[in-house]
């Protein structure tokens, strides 16, 4: 009896003390609400659903229960391909209002007002794009689709300029809110590519939230971008070859060898039309202690097959068959192809992203002896 007693005692104890630590978050979406509907709120970082809006009188109603702060995405599908507007769920009432193309937070705590300020600034930054865009629109009709190569680098000067300045008004927002959940968004939704490795490692070391499981993502493209500095040694991947023998990229990298790992996939157009500039290379250079090792992200093993063949590709091949979800893509923070990383005899890498014209001179620096 005394026993069931204490049981009984500790869950309620448990009930009051779960009770105490979720909070409920109430949303409220109004404006021109559109079709479909922004009835879907979403986790940020993993994409789970964490409620389904009701429809009232032109008001679309979210009640979230959460234990901690979470940044959510409002969204009008619910696999997040139709975002709206991103929101902290922190367990105040929160407002959003949509006209148009455009949803903005009006009411909300610190953090979400911070936010909205931020998302203004940012669409003060980016929009030069727009007249930069007419200027190419009308260059095309102009030039029947032949701009002439002055008036393009003056377009692309212009639009290269534009995402600079919103490069860094993302990494001064960032700066500005490192008491606080923002940075999380913004890191993940811009990435370690833009905004530089060395920018984020510096603002991680003392952030507020830096073990935020949100931002795993941003921790392993990290890891992975150590993993292609010059000097890096060869990090493993395994995968199974044509033959689906397994078999290892340190079975080729650190043998004595000059090795290009090369990423791509069968469908990728990009990577078939530089296929020819590296395999021009490999007949030049293979006879002089160079190899090329392919790592493939398709998931397809027939078109794989049928990719290497139409391509005339000699050279060994790896691949897990993930496609995106590849463990390379983490490995060495591969989040576009085709991508290529240079290695030294010794294992080391000697430089990354190596495509076009700087291939070949790169190949003769190491290799023209």
């Amino acid at each position: 009896m005394k026993k069931n007693f204490l049981l009984t005692m500790l869950a309620a104890v448990c009930l009051v003390a779960c009770a105490e630590t979720q909070t409920k978050t109430e949303i409220k979406v109004t404006g021109e609400l559109g079709e479909p509907q922004p009835t879907f709120l979403y986790n940020f970082s993993n994409r789970q659903l964490l409620a389904e809006g009701q429809v009232s009188d032109g008001v679309v109603t979210f009640v979230v229960d959460t234990v901690e702060p979470v940044i959510a995405m409002i969204g009008r599908s619910a696999d997040g391909r139709q975002p709206v507007c991103a929101v902290v769920v922190d367990g105040k009432p929160i407002e959003v209002t949509i006209k148009g193309d455009e949803a903005e937070i009006t009411k909300g705590s610190e953090q979400n007002m911070l936010l909205a300020d931020a998302d203004n600034r940012l669409t003060v930054a980016s929009s030069p794009i727009e007249q930069v865009l007419k200027d190419y629109k009308e260059a095309q009709e102009k030039y029947n689709g032949e701009i002439p190569a002055e008036v393009m680098a003056d377009i692309e000067k212009r639009y290269e300029a534009i995402q600079e300045d919103i490069i860094a008004t993302q990494k001064q927002i960032i700066a500005e809110n490192a008491s606080n959940m923002l940075p999380i968004y913004f890191l993940c939704a811009t990435g370690v590519d833009a905004l530089g490795a060395e920018f984020i490692d510096g603002f991680l070391k003392d952030y507020k939230y830096k073990d935020n499981k949100a931002l795993a993502p941003i921790v392993a493209s990290l890891g992975g971008e150590r993993n292609k500095v010059p000097g890096a040694p060869v990090v493993d991947f395994v995968g199974k070859d044509l033959n689906d023998k397994e078999c290892h990229l340190t079975d080729y990298v650190g043998k004595g060898k000059y090795v290009l790992v090369d990423f791509w996939a069968s469908w990728c157009g990009p990577c078939r039309a530089e296929m020819p500039n590296v395999k021009a290379n490999y007949e030049k250079y293979k006879d002089k202690g160079f190899e090329v090792v392919g790592i493939s992200f398709d998931n397809d093993k027939k078109a794989w097959e049928k990719g290497v063949k139409d391509l005339g590709i000699t050279w060994p091949q790896i691949s897990d068959l993930k496609g995106w979800e590849c463990a390379a893509s983490d490995l060495y923070n591969i989040k576009g192809i085709p991508a290529t990383i240079f290695y030294g005899p010794d294992g080391k890498v000697i430089k990354a992203n190596l495509r076009g014209e700087e291939l070949g001179k790169t190949l003769a620096e190491y290799l023209d002896k």
